[in-house]
Parts: C-alpha cells; sequence; structure tokens
C-alpha cells in the first residue's frame, strides 16, 4: 500500500485502500477563532449589567456564559461527522465518518476527470456529460481540502490522467501553461528521486521558531496583566461599600467583565495555537505548526520538497508570505504537508537546502538589485562595459564611449550586497562617482581586481582579503579550522600570502534612539517627583508650591539617571574577528559574538510588527542572530562592513565559498 496523505498515517485499516491513493489533508483540530475572545466580552459584559441586582449573579453568571460558548464551538466539530475526500483507483470517493462510502465518481483513461485551471471546479464524467464534484485549493486547505498538483501527480500515478480545461470566463491558455508547469515539476522530482539526496553543505540540526519565545512572552504577559485589571475591577465590585452608587458599580462590574473575559480567551487563544518549530537535520525533518500538527520524516524518504506561496494582508494593510511545504517520497507520493507558520521563508529554504533536501521551486528568486537609471552605464549606454585603461576608465560600447579621466578618480572599492557584488568609484573629492553591480558593468570581480592592480588603480575589496587570510589560516592550522571553515583556493590558483587583519570599526547606536533614554527618564522623574511632592504637600504652604522644586527635581533626576545608561550603551565592533555587540560603547564585556568564518551577511530590515532588526545571517542564508533593542544606523553598518570586508545584506541561498565574482 502506498499512502498520499498529507497528514499523519490512518489508524483505521479498514478503511485503507491498496494502490496509490490521496486523501483531504487534515488540518489540526483547534477551536480558537479570533472572534471569539471579543464576541464572548461584550456578551458576558451584557450580562453582567443586566444582573447587577444580584452580586453573585452579576459574577458568576457572565463567567458561566463566555465559558458556555467556548465549550459549544469546541464541541460543535467532532459532534457532526468529517467529511473526507479520496481519490485512488476506485474512483473519487466521498466519505463520511471515515468508514461508509457516501458518493463514488468512476472515471478511466478514456473518461478523466476535469478540473478548471482557474476556479479549480472538479467536474467528473456522466453519460450525458459531467456534474460538479466540488473544488480544489492551491493549498489544500479549503473545500476538498485536496491540493492540486498532488491531485493531478496522483491521477497519472493511478493510469488516468487529469484533463486541465479554460472555464467559462478564463483567459484562454491558462490550463496548457499549468500543465506545463506541472509537468516541470513532475519531471524535477523525477530527476529528485533518481538522483538522491544532495550532500549536505552542513552537518548537525537548526532549530528554527517563530515568535520567539520572547515575543511569545510579551504577548502572553499582556494578556496576564488585562486579566489582573478585570480581576481587580470584579473584586472592587464585589466588596460592599456603603457609599457607593448602584449605577457606577454596573457600570465598572460590566466593564470589568468584558476586560477579564476578552484577555482570558485572548490568553487560551494564544496557548492553543503554539508557534510554528521546525527542526532541520541530515537525517529528517520534523515539523509543529499550528495548522498539520507534527509532522515527522527521515531524510531516506524525503525525495523532493515542494514550496507554494501563502500570500496574505495583515492588519496594518502589509503583506505577510508564507509557505506550505508538501513531502513527496521517491513514487511521487505525498507523505507529509508542512506550514512554515512566521519563520521567514528564505531562511526555512536555505536550511533545508543546506542539510541535504531538494528543494524544487516553479522559479527561482534573486536578491540583485538593478542599477538605478541614474547611472552613466545604464542610461547613456546600455549595451557598453566596463573597461580599465592607463589614463582613463570608461564605458566603451558599439554606440560610443564615456571616459572618465583617471586623474579624477581617487579609488575602487568593491564589496557584495545580497550577494551580488557591486563597484563604487570615488572621486578625488571623496564623491561618488559610480555605484552599481558588476553583473551590469559586464566584468567580473577577479578580472577587475587584477586590471586595476596591474595598472596601479588604488582597488580595496576587503572582502576578499577576509575570504584568503582565513582561507590561508585554515590551510596552516586544519586541527583548529572553526565548524563553517571556508574551502581552500583552488589548486591552479597562486600561493596566497596572508593579508593583514582589518582594523576595527565601533558602530554606535544612533542619536535618534538615544534620545528616547532622555526623554523617557524626565518623564519619569517629573512623574515620580511630582506624585510624592503632592502626598506630602502638607508639609508646605497650601498651593502648588510643591511643584515649583519637584517639576525640577525630577526631570534632573531623570536626565541623570539617563545619562548614567546612555554612558553604558553597548556598540557594534567590526573586524577581521567578525562582529560583536559590547558594553560601554564597545570597550566592555561582549553581550554576543559571531566569528568571522560563520558570518554570511549582516544587515538591517524589518521584521515582527515592523521594527528594525539588527540580523546576522549565516552562509547559508540562516538568521543566527537577531538584534530588535541596539539597533544601529544602517548607512553607519553598511559602510563599515565595506570597510571590514563583511558581507552586507543576506547570502544567495546555500551559497558558501569566496566572494561572488557576478
Amino acid at each position: 500500500m502506498e499512502s498520499a496523505r498529507a497528514s499523519a498515517a490512518r489508524q483505521d485499516v479498514a478503511a485503507r485502500v491498496a494502490g496509490p491513493f490521496i486523501e483531504s489533508n487534515r488540518p489540526r483540530s483547534v477551536f480558537a477563532p479570533w472572534w471569539m475572545p471579543p464576541l464572548t466580552g461584550v456578551v458576558a459584559g451584557v450580562l453582567a449589567y443586566v444582573t447587577a441586582d444580584d452580586t453573585l449573579v452579576r459574577t458568576l453568571l457572565p463567567l458561566a456564559a463566555a465559558l458556555l460558548g467556548w465549550l459549544l464551538g469546541a464541541a460543535w466539530p467532532r459532534l457532526k461527522a468529517r467529511t473526507v475526500w479520496r481519490l485512488s483507483g476506485a474512483g473519487l470517493q466521498r466519505l463520511r465518518g471515515g468508514r461508509a462510502t457516501a458518493t463514488t465518481y468512476s472515471f478511466s483513461r478514456e473518461r478523466p476527470l476535469l478540473l478548471s485551471a482557474m476556479a479549480l471546479e472538479v467536474r467528473a464524467p456522466t453519460d450525458y456529460g459531467s456534474t460538479k464534484v466540488g473544488n480544489l485549493c492551491a493549498m489544500g486547505l479549503e473545500d476538498m481540502g485536496i491540493a492540486m498538483f498532488p491531485f493531478w501527480v496522483t491521477t497519472r500515478r493511478l493510469g488516468a490522467p487529469l484533463r486541465l480545461f479554460d472555464g467559462p470566463g478564463e483567459p484562454e491558455g491558462n490550463a496548457a501553461a499549468r500543465e506545463a508547469g506541472f509537468a516541470r515539476r513532475e519531471a524535477a522530482l523525477l530527476s529528485a528521486s533518481a538522483e538522491g539526496p544532495l550532500t549536505a553543505r552542513a552537518a548537525g540540526p537548526v532549530e528554527l521558531s517563530r515568535p520567539e519565545a520572547e515575543v511569545r512572552s510579551r504577548k502572553l504577559g499582556r494578556r496576564i496583566g488585562f486579566c489582573v485589571v478585570g480581576l481587580v475591577g470584579l473584586g472592587a465590585v464585589v466588596v460592599p461599600s456603603d457609599d457607593s452608587v448602584e449605577g457606577r458599580v454596573a457600570l465598572i462590574g460590566s466593564l470589568a467583565t468584558v476586560v477579564l473575559v476578552w484577555a482570558a480567551g485572548s490568553f487560551y487563544r494564544l496557548l492553543r495555537t503554539p508557534p510554528a518549530h521546525w527542526t532541520v537535520s541530515p537525517q529528517g525533518v520534523t515539523a509543529r505548526d499550528p495548522w498539520f500538527g507534527t509532522t515527522e520524516l527521515p531524510a531516506s524518504a524525503i525525495a523532493g520538497i515542494v514550496p507554494t506561496e501563502l500570500t496574505r494582508e495583515t492588519g496594518d494593510g502589509k503583506v505577510s508570505v508564507s509557505l506550505i511545504l508538501q513531502f513527496y517520497g521517491h513514487d511521487l507520493s505525498l507523505i507529509g504537508t508542512s506550514y512554515s507558520g512566521e519563520v521567514p521563508p528564505d531562511e526555512l529554504l536555505a536550511v533545508l537546502r543546506s542539510r541535504g533536501y531538494r528543494v524544487i521551486q516553479d522559479q527561482q528568486h534573486s536578491n540583485a538589485y538593478d542599477v538605478d537609471p541614474a547611472f552613466l552605464p545604464h542610461q547613456l549606454l546600455p549595451e557598453a562595459r566596463f573597461t580599465l585603461g592607463v589614463d582613463q576608465v570608461g564605458w566603451e560600447g558599439e554606440r560610443g564611449a564615456i571616459r572618465i579621466p583617471r586623474t579624477e578618480i581617487s579609488g575602487l572599492e568593491l564589496h557584495t550586497r545580497s550577494g551580488h557584488p557591486w563597484l563604487r568609484l570615488r572621486g578625488t573629492q571623496g564623491e561618488e562617482l559610480l555605484h552599481a553591480p558588476l553583473g551590469a558593468l559586464r566584468i567580473s570581480r577577479s578580472e577587475l581586481r587584477d586590471q586595476a592592480r596591474a595598472l596601479g588603480y588604488p582597488v580595496s575589496d576587503p572582502e576578499r582579503d577576509a575570504y584568503e587570510s582565513a582561507a590561508f589560516a585554515g590551510l596552516s592550522a586544519p586541527t583548529a579550522a572553526p565548524a563553517y571553515a571556508p574551502p581552500a583556493p583552488p589548486a591552479a590558483a597562486a600561493p596566497v600570502s596572508p593579508a593583514a587583519p582589518a582594523a576595527e570599526v565601533t558602530v554606535g547606536m544612533p542619536g535618534g534612539t538615544r534620545k528616547w533614554y532622555y526623554i523617557t527618564g524626565m518623564v519619569a522623574g517629573v512623574i515620580v517627583m511630582g506624585v510624592l511632592a503632592f502626598k506630602l504637600r502638607y508639609l508646605f504652604d497650601s498651593g502648588l508650591s510643591w511643584a515649583a522644586w519637584g517639576v525640577p527635581a525630577g526631570a534632573a533626576a531623570g536626565a541623570l539617571g539617563a545619562l548614567l545608561y546612555d554612558r553604558r550603551r553597548p556598540a557594534l565592533v567590526l573586524g577581521g574577528h567578525g562582529i560583536r555587540m559590547a558594553a560601554n560603547g564597545g570597550q566592555g564585556k561582549a553581550e554576543w559574538q559571531h566569528e568571522r568564518p560563520s558570518i554570511g551577511g549582516v544587515g538591517v530590515d524589518d521584521h515582527d510588527d515592523s521594527v528594525e532588526a539588527l540580523l546576522v545571517w549565516s552562509p547559508t542564508g540562516q538568521v543566527i542572530r537577531k538584534e530588535s533593542l541596539n539597533v544601529p544606523d544602517p548607512e553607519e553598518l553598511r559602510l563599515a562592513c565595506e570597510r571590514t570586508g563583511l558581507p552586507w545584506g543576506r547570502p544567495d541561498l546555500g551559497a558558501w565559498g569566496p566572494p561572488p565574482e557576478l
């Protein structure tokens, strides 16, 4: 028996069938909709206000009603029979309750199933045409719960190809294009099954989890705080008071009930939806996500992984991209489906590739930067090629040439941005004459560097120097090589002498963030001193004489505390050793550090809630450090990376070796 199930193996032996088959995905059954906490909170608040005559009733009845609503919502999916779709040699079956066959749609090679390319409407053949069966989904999460590509592959394995057609109102040729894409994907899976796994470029397991533990703790802490506020409000209402106003007590009790029920429901929902957690190693993959539960597969069973992007709009109008990953066996059977959750797709795919798994994508996404139209070679001579001469630097093309005299050039700087080499050409006054990728200039990194040095141009390529120095050190001391030791230079290359280590560069925190130390400290000092002075005002004259000394004293105390904190602020230190964050402006103890061979890129990017963070990537594209509290200025950090030879931006997925040539 060959199983093409997307979820865990089925325990009902009687329901199994022989031969290839595929069944509906069974997402993890967790009743925790987003609308349940606010709905139950409002209902409980209304009940608390209506039943305000009795203290015990107005306290317990709303809470009991909210709990009953959650219990009914969780029990309803379990009471009704689950409908499962199964595609096998017996036909397309609609099962209810897992055992009894409700409906069977038979098909054959001469009369295959029909599928609309855009609407994903499945139609079964009949004696007088066809009848609608249901709708597939690109992800396998809606309608019939079967993804389109596994459905297509299974019909081919059964010997009854699925015929795609353009439905009414759909653009002509869409079905042919979709089928051609599926055929390429199937061919890639067959090739992956025949060639076997790739060589793992990195050993050891990698654990990826989003959101991080501190982010999840922060969310749980906020909800616990609101629960405490609601409990305090209910406690104030329950305790009798002689001078209390009944209408005011009823309003306070109602609001406290809303806050408590809403916060408790949100807290429960957060607990019931655990974060996505992936463990990837050369021996196997274990994925735990809030949709499909736990998927654990050995590496020997996985022939290829097909990711599908799931794009959703967040509440603030931004677009969130996640992945649905389908695991295929060596017989092209679907053996597992998992959801990436909030784990960055590029990072997850990079880790999978680095551990030897074949990731099959319809098209590779590139992080390359295009040349700005204001640059000379792109605007005036798009077909030209960058050349170096004895007396000038120019762009030579068939339609003309643009030349800059050598006397106006002070230096050539090479660096890497997002996995692509760039050239910056500076003038005698330090101005930027050109900043463009070498791919657009049509010259390789080695060729440009060798020509410039041969002609005597001042050229700097600190990243290449750092790589050659690390490679030479790895050759001279192989036993002390780090876990991510770079490979040795090619045998045909000339012997490389160790380059001088790059000087350390310190990047402090931007002033825009430091000013908030003083603003926050002064405001907190004014509030504390003002409250103390107000409470002790009977020791002084009547009126507001306490403000004359309370406000200035509080502001001065807050500013002094902010100054002491500012003097101890951490800073980034970059150099040939790698990168570290140290206290006291970079002179104190290191809070964290990463060695140069383990760094594939450094950058500043947005992450959760559109907050900028300092990111450090490994050579395989995995995020090995994310710093959200102390984030330096991106431009200063980029210049420091160029000076010390650290690559700027996310590296190419799975790339590891010398700096890129193009």
